[in-house]
């Protein structure tokens, strides 16, 4: 049975929105902003100090190509807080009935029988457009977005997991968002859940 749906993703795919239709669709908790809202109060820190960890980390790693030696006394406060994150994604998990953005919760939860492990992606051009619309930005501003926020995503996933991001070996699904659609995508998932808990 699969009662816990993991989203990792392409910046601009859709697979947030996605993955919250897909949370109202099924009366899932939908866990992005306020998993680290409970991890920061379970660590009494506050939420923009676990923000800052993540922009050490990917730094760290960025460093460690360059000089090693000096990365690994970079950190130190972020390797904790994503141990700590990874031990709260899988409590979290043990309740079932949830919807998990990004946080590495495909690897946290690599284990779990009752997890479905989703990556959205989708074409340039679509993921521009959504962008551009989203956010009033140029399209040359869109691209840098893209760019940006995917390096950021795929150094800190690579750092934590020692695997590769948006590997399909590491999902069970890979969701072109932009050849389906978002509603059919949230269709074709909800029903796969029903389906896997029949």
């Amino acid at each position: 049975m699969k009662n816990i749906i993991t989203v990792s993703r392409e910046y601009g795919s859709g697979g947030y929105e996605i993955g919250q239709k897909v949370a109202e669709a099924l009366g899932y908790k939908f866990y992005d902003r306020e998993l680290i809202a409970q991890l920061a109060d379970q660590l009494m820190v506050s939420e923009s100090y676990i923000e800052n960890q993540e922009n050490k980390l990917v730094k760290k790693n960025i460093f460690r190509e360059l000089a090693p030696f000096f990365a690994d006394s970079m950190g130190a406060d972020a390797d904790y807080i994503y141990d700590e994150q990874g031990k709260f994604i899988v409590k979290l998990a043990e309740e079932g009935n949830c919807v998990i953005a990004g946080r590495r919760a495909d690897y946290y939860l690599r284990n779990n029988e009752n997890a479905l492990h989703l990556f959205f992606y989708a074409d340039e051009e679509y993921k521009v457009k959504r962008i551009m619309e989203a956010e009033k930005c140029s399209k040359d501003e869109a691209l840098k977005k893209i760019a940006d926020m995917d390096k950021r995503r795929k150094t800190s996933y690579e750092y934590t997991t020692g695997r590769k991001w948006a590997d399909r070996h590491n999902y069970d699904r890979m969701i072109c968002t932009s050849s389906l659609g978002s509603d059919k995508c949230v269709e074709e998932i909800v029903n796969l859940i029903k389906l896997s808990q029949q």
